[in-house]
């Protein structure tokens, strides 16, 4: 009887115990408007704006000449539990217009600060081929850690993985193909993730300027899964997405 009362014990302390779990988190972007979560900010002029239309969030910047020492930039924002330190942000990224113009646009860790992060970016100097840019800004200061041509043009999947202090980016043209490391690993302390972000790090050729994003995904420790899954358009694979890197 006591052993019995014991294993009743156990198996109600293991199901009343919350189980942290590490789960991915997609948005497909296949509504007409932002689900929750989301949260929207904007440079001074508030001239920017966000809309979800046939598949695609697109985030239009008609303004330029500003650049990455301002925190009010164009940036869609949303939370990440504190159990998610170590995570993944991942999707399939477009442009308007799809050659760069001086422009970097993409994907954001932020720490507790608007102007403490890590980044992973596409574009570029106008007329010149697409690249992506890894980086940080710590403290208010910019560690450009590099710009590096992709030999195509977008659409692009890209991938930043945090683990601990090191940021890793990657980049590819098919979810079939393996992952393109893009420069080197590069250290960052971020003291905690507060959210991860989709938007703009400066727009300094004047010109409209629109981030296109089909899907947008978070793995990590804590993450709970939405409940819509991508369909009727190019999607992003999260299983292939992880596959390990050749």
């Amino acid at each position: 009887m006591k052993n019995t009362i014991l294993v009743i014990f156990g198996i109600t302390v293991f199901i009343c115990t919350p189980q942290l779990f590490a789960g991915v988190w997609t948005d497909p972007f296949d509504s007409n408007k932002l689900i929750d979560g989301w949260e929207f900010r904007d440079r001074r002029e508030k001239v920017s704006t966000v809309t979800v239309k046939d598949g695609f969030l697109r985030l239009t910047n008609p303004t330029g000449n500003w650049g990455h020492m301002t925190a009010d930039k164009p940036m869609l924002e949303r939370d990440v539990p504190k159990t998610a330190q170590d995570l993944i942000v991942s999707g399939l990224f477009s442009s308007e217009p799809d050659k760069p113009t001086n422009a970097w646009i993409g994907m954001f860790i932020f720490g507790d600060d608007q102007m403490d992060f890590a980044c992973l970016l596409f574009g570029g100097e106008s007329n010149q081929p697409q690249k992506c840019l890894i980086g940080s800004m710590i403290k208010g200061a910019w560690n450009d850690k590099g710009h590096f041509q992709t030999g195509a043009d977008v659409p692009l999947y890209l991938k930043l993985e945090k683990a601990g202090k090191q940021f890793t980016g990657y980049f590819r043209t098919d979810q079939k193909k393996d992952w393109n490391k893009i420069g080197n690993t590069w250290e960052h302390q971020i003291k905690e993730v507060k959210k991860v972000g989709l938007g703009f790090i400066n727009n300094w050729g004047g010109k409209t300027v629109i981030l296109l994003v089909d899907t947008f995904s978070i793995d990590g420790e804590g993450i709970r899964p939405l409940s819509v899954t991508p369909s009727g358009k190019l999607t992003t694979v999260w299983g292939a997405l992880k596959q390990p890197e050749q």
